[in-house]
């Protein structure tokens, strides 16, 4: 009887130290890491310095991406439309890696910081394993966005293993005096990635939070040419979404339009240069007005949208064919092509 309950009890020992060595292995912080190296170290020690927390530590800010690192990758996918295109295939498969301009409730998003990057973490661990996915906050015209991933990454050191991490902002611009637009000003969004949110300059430009204005505008809009150059001393600095601004640029100019536009803006960055090719989210009432179809009824669109075959020959074919345009002009002028969802909504997959 003794030896009975002498092996029983080894035996519920052995259980026991078992349960908690899995436990242990469970609960480990380091149980989904990838062991990437830490780039970018004087870009990270800045924001440290800057923000002036005594508390914060730069191991923290591992899956932070400065300007080395983001511009080795987005030479490297120049041409891989796939990996910022979340098509199910794509997302399945894993090769929907990128996602490069999101929106907060720091602006006119509808998820947290924290949300948006509890869900991009979701689906890197589950279909990205053993690599990891970039993803982008830019939020409108402040740094407030930028900031709240420093505080969390602080924070939660291990929350985000497949992960990396652009923090950016999008600044309204004005460009003005093009030889091709009918309007005197266009506003064309200009993606800064890669800031020190803490920067004095950039707090002092891109700080407060405006309530009654969710895009945080100030009086008027930035000079474009004027902007390009002072962001370029702090960031990467590119073109959003390049197709909006042309809807009201006659159809033979449009092309000129982009050319002049691209050549202003390759004067005065000084960095890797970029614009948004693979760009998800264009309206439909944005490419209708590029079709010249703005005046397309409410019923003849909906039988168009419910029939791809006549989508692809009455609405949309030229629209695309531009776009195409746009990522041959951009390679022409040595420009990287990248895209996102531009997402404001509770998705990374969708705009809204």
């Amino acid at each position: 009887m003794k030896k009975f309950f002498k092996i029983k009890t080894i035996v519920l020992i052995i259980l026991i130290l078992f349960s908690i060595i899995i436990t242990a292995l469970y609960l480990n912080p380091d149980r989904y890491k990838i062991n990437f190296p830490m780039m970018d170290l004087e870009y990270k020690k800045s924001i440290i310095k800057t923000s002036l927390n005594p508390f914060y530590k730069l191991e923290n800010l591992r899956p932070l991406m400065g300007e080395e690192e983001l511009g080795e990758f987005i030479k490297k996918n120049n041409s891989n439309a796939s990996i910022y295109t979340p098509s199910s295939e794509n997302r399945k498969s894993g090769r929907f890696r990128a996602n490069l301009h999101n929106h907060t409730t720091n602006s006119d998003g509808q998820m947290t910081v924290t949300e948006l990057l509890d869900k991009a973490q979701a689906y890197a661990q589950s279909y990205i394993k053993d690599d990891y996915m970039v993803i982008g906050i830019t939020d409108h015209n402040t740094v407030l966005g930028a900031k709240e991933i420093i505080k969390v990454l602080e924070k939660y050191p291990n929350r985000y293993p497949n992960l990396k991490i652009v923090a950016g902002i999008e600044i309204f611009s004005a460009y003005k005096n093009s030889k091709y637009s009918p309007a005197e000003d266009v506003q064309i969004h200009v993606l800064s990635w890669c800031i020190n949110p803490y920067d004095r300059y950039l707090n002092k430009e891109f700080y407060k939070r405006d309530k009654k204005d969710k895009y945080n505008r100030g009086k008027e809009d930035r000079d474009f040419d004027t902007l390009i150059h002072i962001m370029s001393k702090y960031s990467l600095v590119g073109i959003a979404h390049p197709a909006r601004y042309l809807t009201d640029i006659k159809e033979e100019d449009r092309i000129l339009y982009i050319e002049e536009m691209l050549d202003r803006y390759l004067k005065q960055t000084t960095k890797i240069p970029f614009i948004e090719g693979y760009y998800q989210s264009y309206s439909d009432d944005g490419i209708k007005k590029f079709e010249g179809l703005e005046d397309l009824s409410y019923e003849l669109y909906k039988i168009i949208s419910e029939h791809q075959e006549l989508k692809g020959k009455i609405y949309g074919k030229r629209f695309e064919i531009f776009l195409k345009n746009i990522n041959n002009i951009a390679d022409k002028k040595g420009i990287i092509k990248t895209g996102s969802t531009d997402s404001h909504g509770l998705s990374i997959f969708r705009a809204r």
